[in-house]
């Protein structure tokens, strides 16, 4: 017998008049359910929620089989809290005594469901959850019984009660939305004047990811606030850093702010527009903090002044909407008209067409990386602190076929832009009223002539292997042939003067034309998608529900666009018929670049077999139709099986794809939270040496960045880095001063057979239990303290030896006090208060020697280029929290000691009855005279906008 989960209202297999005969003696089955309601704060073991077709039942495996009985159980779900809530179609998980999973039928109008079991009798217990978005997953035993008004009636019949209770981030985010709409009168006005914008997401609170907030925000506010209108703004953030909420109303030009903390309190109630008053902006940034006042004031006004939706969320991807920021994009916009893209480099997921020279430090690294997909553990993106301008970036287009490239170079020429706009730097930062009015005008540019923004340097054709080899580390994504060296201008000229790499001529490609769907027409896409899905299932005998936590789908929207027009507004079609969206990890974008098609992928995911079936709709712009593919286009659906941490699959999301490299980089993150927190004075900088897709996911989830001067991908061979996969640097700007710390990975082994993806999210957990479970992943680290000049050595890839580990090897032991005189309460480190940052950047290039000659590539000037170090913690404060799973310390025969931060330490994650807490001896240590020195030294306290430049 085939049973099928139902979306609406279709015949269900039992006749009509056993519904009719079971609401009659409803009542009269009162009692049937267990007193004691379980109630789980998760997914209960990724086992939980399933609602799947059954397949036919073989009769002749059980010795009951002769006389099969449907047991129909009718249920009730009670929203006390939020009653608005009650139309959420819940997510079903049916098992036996044994812990078995059972298929089921479920009709949502009649709310019951119904199921064939072998051998049933009076009192049989079925054990029910339900799993509804923003609430916990409750389940409780029900014994059903005989109709007692029909002997001859084989079936057996329950009623249950769910009183559903919001999870605490749930309620948080549905409490301060409701508090802004009494503040700012939401519910009144039109979506387009409404923006919110939230640290949620990967934040943590209770324990755990706060994505429940996001759903609360988008449940209260009833539609005016979703996805699709681009009016949810999440910043970046880490699981250390605090939740805040934003709630903008728009009013003529006019911006006013209800900034509320994760207390549920209101921090700021008042103006954030462009037109705010010094004594204004001094109040706001007492009430945000130095770190949040620039980002949501800037966003806050780029939204109002028009920045498309996916430009939007890559300023708040990178932190703040600056001149790098939009320099950038019209780099972007600037390559893909003259050096379009061609197919991918060797027609591999992994490989892309552009790779990219970058000099971290620079808000435009980061533009490239999000909106071209060239990140750096898909080794698209290099980056190395050279001493060249940091405006500078080379991009490689490379011909597979050929073998051979282009290389572009750009930049933005900051007194150019300055020029053009009519002021000087000095008058654009002198208030925050003139910087978000050239902003402002830094959008429109943007938008009606981007090539105006940035200059290309020299564009030239005939570089070969060995030069790309020499340049990004190989052509293969996975094994480096060579060390890299980045922009290594030098080399560049070097080529150029010798001839072997001449002009190349730029493509006469038009001005591209801007399409004119609607966006109700850009969201019907959606609609039509959703529907094609359900009809292809139907086809196969599954009947799809709204809000199915298992049914997720990945799509390409939000990244794409259609002939140049955003493509989030499909985001809103999807959900109206599936309820389907990102804050309930049912429908999740995968990063792509800009110019990709547009796709939707379908996966229904068996829990009992653990399998998955996806159907892939690629939509076509010219036609309005879709080609259907019964195969994935993103294989993130192997891991939706397994419930990997919300976090964890937001990285992959970013990563757009799961595999091998990738899966060591949570375990890798945690660690780092675990082992080596930053104080409120620390941020944390991550110098990659062995690079693998891992790469991504700790950059995504500890907020580092190259356009944040934060993350450096200094690729290595095998060869030159050995085991080691990079050097964390906690540094504290105020002191100069950091610790370099080399990070050894040795990865886990998990029997013949086994699925790697079941074990790594096992592992995420803290569960280490897995009998597949041969050897634990083994982290061993090696500490030095360092100075600036240190830093700025392992940054440009280390001394003379070119090697930064072997720099960080060689250095010294030494304590703080040998780093930090204190005689005079000075020190070196450039430390000026009044030191410009460039629009919110931290800097990390030196001063630009601009002059090489009269046939130099590089025009004189070194505009943009600053000397500072990354000064700003980036979102990361007091002690690191891993609600997944703890780390025991192993330390090594020869404890370090004060002054002695070099003795390597193995840290393995075992068993959790044997999880003891790591000490970093050190700062325990020489905490006293870090004290000391502060007090002497004083708290170095720079202008506001020294601050957020």
């Amino acid at each position: 017998m085939l049973i099928t989960n139902f979306i609406g209202g279709e015949k269900i297999k039992n006749k009509a008049i056993l519904l009719t005969i079971s609401l009659v003696f409803m009542l009269a089955l009162c009692g049937t359910v267990s007193a004691t309601d379980h109630i789980e704060g998760g997914d209960p073991g990724g086992m939980g929620d399933v609602e799947l077709p059954d397949a036919p039942m073989d009769e002749s495996s059980s010795e009951t089989s002769e006389v099969l009985v449907d047991p129909i159980i009718t249920y009730q779900l009670n929203f006390a809290e939020y009653p608005d809530d009650s139309g959420l179609n819940p997510t079903i998980t049916v098992k036996d005594d044994q812990g078995n999973l059972i298929n089921f039928a479920h009709n949502p109008i009649a709310k019951q469901i119904s199921f064939d079991y072998p051998g049933v009798t009076e009192g049989t217990t079925f054990n029910i959850s339900v799993k509804v978005p923003g609430y916990e997953v409750l389940e409780k035993n029900v014994q059903v019984s005989r109709n007692p008004y029909d002997p001859s009636d084989p079936n057996f019949y329950a009623n249950v009660v769910f009183d559903m209770v919001a999870t605490p981030n749930y309620r948080l985010g549905r409490e301060v939305t409701k508090k802004a709409n009494q503040l700012l009168n939401l519910n009144t006005a039109n979506p387009d004047n409404i923006l919110c914008i939230t640290s949620a997401g990967l934040t943590y609170l209770n324990n755990t990811t706060t994505e429940d907030c996001l759903e609360g925000i988008l449940n209260g506010t009833n539609g005016k606030i979703t996805y699709g209108q681009g009016n949810l703004l999440t910043l970046r953030k880490t699981r250390v850093d605090p939740t805040n909420f934003a709630f903008i109303i728009k009013n003529g030009n006019n911006l006013t702010v209800a900034y509320y903390d994760q207390n549920g309190n209101l921090v700021y109630h008042g103006i954030i527009s462009a037109n705010m008053t010094n004594t204004q902006w001094n109040t706001f940034v007492s009430k945000f903090g130095q770190d949040d006042a620039f980002p949501y004031i800037s966003l806050a006004n780029a939204w109002a002044a028009g920045l498309p939706s996916d430009t939007l969320r890559q300023a708040a991807y990178h932190g703040h909407l600056c001149l790098g920021t939009i320099s950038g994009q019209a780099m972007i916009q600037t390559l893909l008209k003259y050096y379009p893209p061609g197919d991918l480099v060797g027609g591999v997921q992994e490989e892309t067409s552009y790779r990219v020279l970058g000099v971290p430090g620079n808000s435009d690294d980061d533009t490239y990386m999000y909106t071209l997909d060239l990140t750096s553990g898909k080794r698209a993106y290099i980056g190395y602190a050279t001493a060249e301008d940091n405006t500078l970036t080379g991009f490689i287009k490379w011909c597979a076929a050929t073998k051979s490239g282009t290389l572009i170079i750009m930049r933005f020429n900051e007194d150019a832009v300055l020029a053009l706009y009519g002021k000087t730097r000095s008058e654009v930062y002198s208030s925050i009223s003139n910087e978000l009015a050239f902003n402002t005008w830094l959008i429109n540019q943007l938008k009606n002539n981007p090539e105006s923004l940035v200059e290309i340097v020299g564009a030239y054709t005939g570089l070969t292997e060995a030069d790309y080899n020499y340049l990004a580390g190989g052509l293969d994504s996975k094994k480096p042939v060579a060390d890299a060296h980045g922009l290594d201008m030098e080399y560049i000229q070097g080529k150029i003067d010798e001839g072997s790499l001449i002009p190349a001529v730029p493509a006469n490609n038009p001005t591209p034309t801007i399409g004119n769907l609607t966006e109700e027409q850009i969201k019907q896409i959606g609609i039509d998608a959703a529907k094609k899905a359900i009809e292809l299932f139907a086809a196969e005998g599954i009947n799809l529900e709204k809000d199915n936590y298992n049914f997720t789908v990945f799509t390409s929207a939000g990244y794409v666009r259609l002939n140049g027009q955003t493509t989030d507004m499909t985001w809103d079609g999807i959900y109206q018929i599936l309820g389907s969206r990102l804050s309930r990890a049912t429908l999740l974008p995968v990063h792509n670049a800009i110019y990709n098609p547009l796709w939707f992928q379908f996966t229904y995911e068996d829990q009992i077999n653990k399998t998955v079936k996806s159907k892939t709709l690629y939509y076509n712009p010219e036609t309005g139709e879709f080609t259907v593919k019964n195969s994935a286009a993103c294989n993130i659906a192997d891991v939706v099986l397994y419930d990997p941490p919300y976090d964890a699959l937001m990285a992959w999301l970013w990563h757009n794809h799961v595999c091998g490299g990738s899966s060591p980089g949570y375990l890798i993150t945690n660690y780092i939270y675990d082992n080596y927190p930053t104080s409120e004075d620390e941020s944390y900088i991550f110098v990659g040496t062995s690079i693998s897709c891992r790469d991504d996911i700790y950059q995504y989830l500890m907020g580092i960045s190259p356009g944040l001067g934060t993350y450096y991908s200094q690729r290595m061979t095998s060869a030159s880095s050995g085991s080691s996969i990079g050097i964390l640097i906690k540094w504290n700007e105020k002191l100069g001063v950091g610790e370099a710390i080399i990070i050894d990975w040795t990865g886990p082994r998990f029997a013949s057979g086994s699925n790697s993806y079941e074990e790594y999210i096992r592992l995420y957990k803290g569960d280490y239990s897995s009998p597949n479970l041969i050897s634990a992943p083994v982290i061993t680290t090696f500490e030095r303290l360092i100075t600036r000049e240190d830093l700025q050595k392992i940054l440009s890839g280390g001394d003379d030896s070119g090697n930064a580990l072997v720099y960080v090897r060689g250095l010294p032991i030494r304590s703080l006090s040998d780093l930090i005189p204190t005689n005079d309460g000075s020190q070196d480190g450039n430390q000026d208060g009044n030191q410009n940052h460039n629009q919110g950047d931290n800097v990390t290039g030196g001063s630009t020697d601009s002059n090489q000659g009269g046939n130099s590539l590089i025009p004189g000037s070194d505009s943009g280029s600053d000397t500072g170090l990354p000064s700003a913690s980036i979102g990361d404060r007091g002690p690191g929290v891993n609600a997944a799973s703890q780390v025991q310390v192993t330390t090594q025969a020869t404890e370090p000691t004060v002054g002695d931060s070099g003795s390597a330490r193995e840290v393995s994650k075992k068993a959790p009855e044997s999880e003891e807490e790591g000490i970093n001896t050190l700062w325990i240590a020489v905490g006293a005279v870090l004290i000391g020195s502060l007090v002497a030294l004083g708290f170095f306290k720079g202008t506001i906008m020294g601050m957020l430049k």
